[in-house]
């Protein structure tokens, strides 16, 4: 399994990842993976930083709900998808202060995110970013290009990136 840590991937064992989950905070998230008829691949930009639409799961929602939900919410893209089993990444954050001076702070500060991410289908169509999720642009590029990009993110985009771009070739 790969876990990433701000900019990084690493393999660790899977008794190490279930040890994790039980000792910190666990949060569920979905995203999606969307492709246009053409071919091309949704990107958006968030926090300046190339990234995909994504997450965290509400309670009652499966996770393909969750996904196809937060694409819609972040790029007003209307998507669709069927069921099939998730490529999932595994990110390890620390909780931001605000959080832990909140009403309800968290019982610890470190966080392990597990996003299950699903291929979508979409019109190509106009991306309405949700400024409030610090999106501020979005786009349709080739699926080298989307490659390129997400290698130079989040250490969760590029291991995915690699999944994803391996299991298409």
């Amino acid at each position: 399994m790969r876990l990433s840590y701000k900019y990084h991937s690493f393999n660790v064992p899977l008794w190490l990842l279930r040890l994790l989950k039980r000792h910190m905070c666990y949060v569920r998230a979905a995203g999606g993976i969307v492709s246009a008829p053409d071919g091309t691949l949704l990107l958006i930009l968030r926090n300046g930083r190339w990234d995909l639409a994504k997450g965290k799961v509400e309670p009652g929602e499966t996770l393909l709900q969750a996904a196809l939900r937060e694409v819609e919410e972040e790029t007003g893209i209307l998507s669709t998808a069927q069921y099939t089993i998730p490529t999932k990444t595994y990110h390890l954050f620390r909780a931001p202060k605000a959080w832990l001076k909140g009403p309800n702070p968290p019982p610890h500060k470190w966080h392990l995110k597990q996003t299950s991410w699903f291929p979508m289908t979409a019109e190509m169509q106009e991306i309405v970013p949700q400024q409030e999720e610090g999106i501020t642009a979005g786009c349709w590029v080739t699926p080298d290009e989307w490659h390129r990009r997400l290698s130079h993110s989040y250490g969760t985009l590029k291991t995915l990136a690699e999944l994803w771009t391996s299991s298409r070739r």
